[in-house]
């Protein structure tokens, strides 16, 4: 089973904290990284950036891990966690969009608004954390790209070395 690194803001308090209980009952490692109760004065950045780093610390480490951060608006929790240099966030309502943010950009912290029903954000959360990047070239480069204009703020482009099985061969 995976590391989670789970946090919420004000906003999504009680579906982070039931979200935590189902991984946990689910086998996984969860850490929180949110606070210890509802605060509805706190401020989702600092969460954010809270499992932005973990996610990212532990995946350089080689550990299996995500990250995921309830928040009462999606959309600026991204804004947020994309600030943490090698974390990749992304908003997903549905499991087929956890899915597909993980095959196509290998998305490492996922962001769900604090309206979520529980019961669809917990098929999310499944979706985004059992489903791999998907091999292919184009998706590699495209993250190289974001990383190295993260790291250097340039985008000069990456040659992406292809193994002989991996090109397609046509048959005359």
């Amino acid at each position: 089973m995976a590391r989670i690194h789970l946090a919420a803001d004000h906003g999504g308090y009680e579906l982070g904290r039931a979200l935590q209980r189902r991984a946990a009952a689910g086998g996984h490692e969860v850490v929180w990284h949110g606070a210890d109760e509802l605060d509805p004065g706190d401020d989702y950045p600092v969460f954010a950036v809270r499992v932005g780093t973990a996610v990212v610390e532990d995946q350089d480490a080689g550990t299996d891990a995500f990250a995921v951060l309830v928040v009462e608006e999606a959309f600026a929790g991204v804004a947020a966690a994309n600030k943490v240099n090698g974390a990749r966030a992304v908003p997903a309502a549905t499991p087929q969009e956890a899915i597909a943010a993980r095959r196509i950009l290998d998305a490492n912290v996922l962001v769900l608004a604090g309206v979520a029903w529980e019961e669809q954000a917990w098929l999310t959360v499944g979706a985004f954390v059992r489903t791999g990047m998907e091999h292919v070239v184009d998706h590699g480069r495209r993250i190289l790209q974001i990383e190295e204009y993260e790291n250097a703020g340039t985008i000069e482009g990456w040659a992406v070395q292809l193994e002989p099985e991996q090109i397609a061969r046509q048959y005359d």
